[in-house]
């Protein structure tokens, strides 16, 4: 399945340096889907998060990601008790670049929030910490409550946590910006009005991510009235 010319190219989407092998994420996914097949009706979620675990030590990009992809079949098994462990993974950096980030927010993370609603403001621990891994899972972790009707004003005041510092890293930045969004779609009003606000505050990142679904002309606007001129 690998393919040389990929993984060298791969390099192209990372800031950090990354190991792959060069296999193609739809690929990847068939994979992932062919051995759960296999093994879902007889492992528990236990060995499930074991796979993730012992996969997470490997350096390959798919590696990685096919044990959270995995892990992600048996969202509906993961209990409360298992929180410490997420938040584990990403202090010792095995989840260290956006897209392994991302992979396990939304496979894993998201739905175990839906599941569990109490945790959702545990978030605000992680976009407040100086792990920028924990920082970004945190953000992207709260795309999918989001897409589910999860009040607009909580998200908008956590994406502000995240993007209000001295100093914001490009990873955050531009998930704060992405939430922004998802939040905006139900609530694009608001979404205007909170930009206009804070705006200047934040990253031009952040802004510009957040804007990417308003029309040419307002999103043009809301840029200029937003740059902080100092």
């Amino acid at each position: 399945m690998t393919d040389p010319g990929l993984a060298r190219s791969s390099q192209r989407f990372f800031s950090e340096k990354i190991v792959c092998y060069g296999i193609r994420a739809e690929d990847l996914r068939r994979l992932c889907r062919e051995i759960y097949q296999q093994v879902g009706s007889s492992w528990t979620v236990e060995e499930a998060l074991q796979l993730a675990e012992s996969l997470l030590q490997e350096d390959e990009l798919e590696s990685r990601s096919s044990g959270l992809i995995i892990l992600g079949y048996f969202k509906d098994q993961l209990q409360a008790g298992h929180f410490k462990k997420f938040a584990s993974w990403l202090k010792k950096g095995r989840l260290d670049n956006w897209a392994l980030i991302d992979t396990f927010s939304l496979e894993v993370l998201s739905p175990f929030l839906l599941k569990n609603p109490v945790y959702l403001n545990k978030m605000a621990a992680w976009i407040e910490d100086k792990n920028v891994y924990l920082k970004r899972a945190g953000l992207v972790a709260l795309i999918k409550p989001a897409r589910k009707n999860l009040s607009p004003a909580f998200i908008f005041r956590m994406a502000n946590r995240a993007v209000s510092t001295k100093s914001v890293e490009e990873l955050v930045a531009k998930a704060a910006g992405w939430l922004l969004r998802e939040a905006g779609r139900s609530d694009p009003q608001r979404l205007e009005e909170y930009l206009t606000r804070y705006g200047k505050k934040w990253p031009r990142l952040t802004v510009r991510y957040a804007l990417e679904k308003f029309p040419a002309a307002k999103r043009k606007h809301l840029m200029q009235i937003t740059r902080n001129k100092l």
